[in-house]
């Protein structure tokens, strides 16, 4: 199988190869001006990192579900089971701008090493964790990180949305140091697309032609590296679930998937955090494990989560975050509030109704309590989402004394 895979791609004749520059060049233009600010509360940003089918089929074996993201994506896979590496040649803008990084550094005179085939381990070992519910390594998706290099164009600020275009800068970095590395050995999407077409080429042949032994080499050696590509994938993705089930768990967006899950299936596109029109989503700085870096979390310090705002369920590529539509959005609560009577003003007499009268779901009422004679809000369980409008409105600086908490799963 790694001999199959490591045939060199046909160079393309002159007509052609200027052809595919001007279609990459035009779709890097287009995919530049979907991830742009100006667009990002539309389905527009959703198309870039939706096209991968390392994002698909993983996507799709972790939820068990099929989403108009994941079809675009599978749409692709189908492609490049009969067109080698067609991705790469004609759409990604990952690939456009890696390539060109690699022309610089050919033109410095710099050499690639000998590298495995480290895109296809990658893969099969996010496949294998995907088969857990846990993607170890989706993030590397090249157009996810395309994607999140447009974070700090939003609203997000901070160290962490800053990472995004570092994390590209990195890549392109990597590129012009080993020329065609990136994409030719280590570029996960890339190994997705050669390992699907190594499907069609390793089928059984056709006639019962008896076949070459050094194809029944091949193709052992490429089947115990697949074996142990997903059962390492499976290892790190029992290892992750299990020590994330025991961590504290930040607020995700509205029809987030189970926190063990959520972290391994984000690609931290960034898509989610452009999207929000208050600006309370922010990439995580790591607060909570580095599994969960530049994943979205929830920050009600000046504004909440709209009742009728669902665009960042809309925007997700990876399944991440279920879509949603605004009447569905009591029925995937973000949290529950709670209050802390030490800071609450009514413990110290003082009148405040603040939170009663922002609260958009009536969630919240006043009880006096005989036992401490005094006036206590109540959180209705049933009808209180955890939109945040009441910790956003809190008149009790810097810690509100009403806030919202991820209850932890049982």
């Amino acid at each position: 199988m790694s001999q199959l895979l490591a045939k060199p791609l046909e160079e393309p004749a002159e007509p052609r190869l200027r052809l595919r520059w001007l279609v990459r060049g035009t779709v890097l233009t287009l995919a530049i001006l979907s991830l742009w600010p100006s667009v990002a509360r539309s389905r527009a940003p959703l198309v870039v990192p939706a096209m991968s089918p390392f994002v698909a089929i993983a996507s799709l074996v972790a939820t068990g579900m099929f989403s108009l993201a994941g079809g675009l994506g599978l749409a692709m896979a189908a492609i490049v089971l009969v067109r080698r590496r067609w991705l790469c040649r004609w759409v990604c803008p990952t690939g456009t701008c890696a390539e060109m990084a690699s022309r610089m550094g050919a033109r410095l005179g710099l050499r690639t090493p000998r590298l495995p085939a480290a895109g296809q381990w990658i893969a099969l070992a996010t496949l294998g964790g995907a088969a857990l519910g846990y993607p170890v390594l989706l993030w590397l998706d090249p157009l996810a990180l395309f994607s999140g290099a447009f974070t700090p164009l939003g609203p997000a600020s901070g160290a962490a949305a800053r990472l995004g275009p570092i994390a590209l800068a990195v890549l392109l970095l990597v590129s012009v140091a080993m020329p065609g590395a990136w994409c030719a050995r280590l570029c996960p999407l890339g190994g997705t697309q050669e390992l699907l077409f190594a499907l069609r080429r390793l089928a059984p042949r056709w006639g019962g032609l008896r076949s070459d032994p050094s194809d029944h080499r091949a193709k052992w050696r490429g089947a115990r590296r697949t074996v142990l590509a997903i059962g390492a994938g499976l290892a790190w993705a029992a290892l992750t679930r299990k020590r994330r089930a025991a961590q504290a768990m930040p607020l995700r967006p509205p029809g987030a998937a189970a926190e063990e899950t959520f972290v391994g299936l984000c690609v931290r596109c960034g898509n989610c955090v452009r999207a929000c029109p208050t600006r309370i989503i922010a990439p995580e700085t790591g607060a909570y494990g580095l599994a969960g870096l530049l994943t979205p979390t929830l920050v009600f310090r000046e504004d909440y989560c709209l009742e009728t705002c669902t665009l960042c369920t809309q925007v997700c590529p990876s399944g991440a975050l279920a879509p949603l539509a605004p009447a569905e959005k009591r029925r995937a609560p973000i949290g529950r509030a709670q209050v802390d009577m030490e800071l609450c003003l009514l413990a110290e007499d003082r009148e405040c109704a603040i939170c009663r009268s922002r609260c958009p779901y009536d969630a919240i009422t006043y009880v006096f309590s005989p036992e401490s004679y005094m006036v206590t809000p109540h959180i209705d369980a049933a009808r209180c989402p955890g939109c945040g409008a009441c910790e956003a409105a809190c008149p009790t600086k810097p810690t509100p004394a009403i806030f919202v908490r991820r209850p932890h799963p049982s």
